[in-house]
């Protein structure tokens, strides 16, 4: 295995075993891990409260033109639809509103007589002569609507109901994407910022700047503000993410370590489940943005509350500060620290060479290369398989309540994550390789079978396999990975995550075409990453590694 720029790996490895003597002081699990541990679990509760808001903010909700002269929209306002029917039942509306494949124009309407629309103008009542055919009848001339009405089944506003976007797409699809360019940003942060400075800073920075942007967005004039806000959403709800499990499986040891951070994305997705029932009770955007205010809020405090990570301390060389950080958190757990042990760490890190952090090391080490390449190809084909799948499955439940299809994909999720919890104890190394293979040979089944009960059944038991190894995937590549580059090499992976999602809508428009060759494709790709995982080596019952000679 290459060495990085140090003159003694015999006593960098002497070292590991001082860190982890020195940390075993604390005991497995104690007061400070106990501390450490739900504070960070409140992180992932508040970073998974940020990623579904958007979802129904920004939902399209069934509409059409208003007809001023058959229909007051004053009367409307005082009671709106609250169904399709409601909404498209006026016998008026065949002579209204153009037709486009056997559906109403959303966006359009005919253009009146100018005799009525003058009248109009002079007048906010209707008469049956106005309201008629022959108000029509010259139906060649399409004008863009003025006004919109909604049905308010689902929802009471939206942003697309506030600014009046129901028609304009291309907006709608740019200010959609704000969110995910914004993790795109936080995890190129994240690899430059949280390895070299350390995981605190990185809080001190995103607890508060997450309350600023939540508050902010309450009071967004225009559709660009509210894309500017959700644009920092994404960079702190990836960061607040990665740094709270990182914390996790570096405060914690023993068979805890694996245990509680899988757990911890459940957590996750428990935040995703509260803003959900959260929308679905409240129905307005603001309030739903307010609902997110009131935990989110809590995290104020967490630069002063939530410790710096001992294992970073020492491994970047920090050692003075994290015997002083770690004889208090012994104190708190109320047991005592060999100072034989901490003068023999201390006079040895002082004849070693200092390391410097450089991302450039995820490429220049053989072995880290080698884990980075591999786990780089897991979480892309993971992607395109969980984000195809996912859509797949909810075109397919044919369900119209935004709100249960929803709840529906964060309980199969949180399935997912709870299977992995349970089985990953056993081994890293081949619990991510079965399931791995598993939900390829799944996607590969569904390829073969039309669509009927049987498909949905496996493929939600596709989606649970790949939700697992993906969280799965995470903690492995994160024990893995030395503390001086685990938030590099573990946001590096994510990255090209994202990379996959994008790819995941070109299969999902092939298998649209009723084309089996995307499952095809995704299944033996997953196969194939899932073979690649017998190369890495198993981490179970295994010190984290804090320098690359380790």
């Amino acid at each position: 295995m290459e060495s990085i720029s140090m003159n003694r790996p015999t006593e960098n490895v002497d070292k590991q075993k001082n860190i982890d003597n020195i940390l075993a002081s604390l005991g497995n699990i104690g007061y400070y891990q106990i501390k450490t541990y739900l504070l960070c679990l409140f992180l992932m509760f508040c970073s998974g409260i940020i990623a579904p808001a958007r979802v129904f903010e920004l939902i399209i909700p069934e509409h059409r033109c208003l007809i001023p002269i058959c229909e007051n929209y004053d009367d409307i306002e005082q009671q709106p639809p609250n169904s399709n029917y409601e909404l498209f039942h006026h016998s008026f509306l065949k002579f209204t509103l153009p037709k486009v494949e056997n559906s109403y124009d959303r966006c359009h309407s005919y253009e009146p007589i100018k005799k009525f629309n003058n009248n109009q103008s002079n007048t906010t009542t209707t008469t049956n002569e106005e309201c008629s055919s022959k108000t029509f009848e010259l139906r060649s001339t399409i004008e863009p609507c003025k006004k919109f009405i909604f049905n308010h089944q689902y929802f009471q506003s939206t942003i697309i109901t506030e600014f009046q976007l129901y028609c304009q797409q291309d907006n709608i699809q740019l200010i959609r994407a704000c969110y995910f360019f914004g993790t795109i940003i936080g995890l190129i942060l994240n690899i430059i910022l949280a390895d070299k400075y350390g995981r605190q800073i990185m809080i001190r920075i995103f607890c508060p700047l997450t309350v600023l942007i939540f508050i902010l967005n309450i009071f967004v004039t225009n559709i660009y503000s509210y894309g500017f806000c959700l644009f920092f959403k994404g960079i702190c709800s990836i960061t607040l993410f990665q740094i709270s499990y990182t914390l996790i499986i570096e405060c914690l040891g023993g068979k805890w370590r694996f245990y509680l951070t899988n757990f911890s994305f459940a957590i996750f997705i428990l935040g995703n489940i509260y803003t959900g029932l959260c929308a679905w009770w409240l129905r307005e955007w603001k309030l739903i943005e307010i609902s997110g205010i009131i935990p989110v809020l809590f995290l104020l405090p967490y630069p002063f509350i939530l410790p710096e990570s001992l294992r970073w301390e020492f491994a970047v060389g920090k050692h003075t500060k994290a015997i002083d950080n770690i004889d208090k958190a012994v104190r708190m757990n109320g047991n005592k620290i060999d100072n034989e042990t901490i003068e023999s760490f201390l006079e040895q890190t002082k004849r070693m060479t200092k390391s410097k952090i450089s991302i450039g090391k995820l490429f220049t080490n053989k072995s880290i290369r080698l884990f980075l390449i591999i786990f780089l190809f897991i979480r892309f084909i993971n992607a395109i398989g969980t984000h195809g799948i996912s859509s797949f499955l909810s075109s397919s439940l044919n369900e119209d309540n935004i709100y249960i299809l929803t709840l529906t994909m964060m309980i199969i999720e949180l399935s997912g994550v709870i299977l992995s919890t349970l089985i990953g104890g056993f081994s890293r190394k081949f619990i991510l390789m079965i399931m791995m293979i598993m939900a390829g040979c799944f996607c590969i089944v569904c390829s073969f079978i039309e669509l009927n009960d049987w498909k949905i059944i496996f493929v939600i038991i596709c989606r649970i396999c790949l939700v697992g190894s993906v969280t799965l995937a995470i903690v492995y590549s994160a024990e893995l990975f030395p503390t001086i580059l685990r938030i590099s090499g573990v946001s590096f992976c994510a990255l090209i995550s994202k990379i996959g999602s994008m790819a995941a809508t070109h299969l999902i428009e092939l298998h649209s075409s009723e084309n089996p060759l995307p499952f095809i494709f995704v299944g033996i790709l997953t196969i194939i990453a899932g073979l690649l995982i017998f190369i890495l080596p198993e981490t179970k019952n295994r010190n984290l590694p804090d320098l690359l000679e380790n």
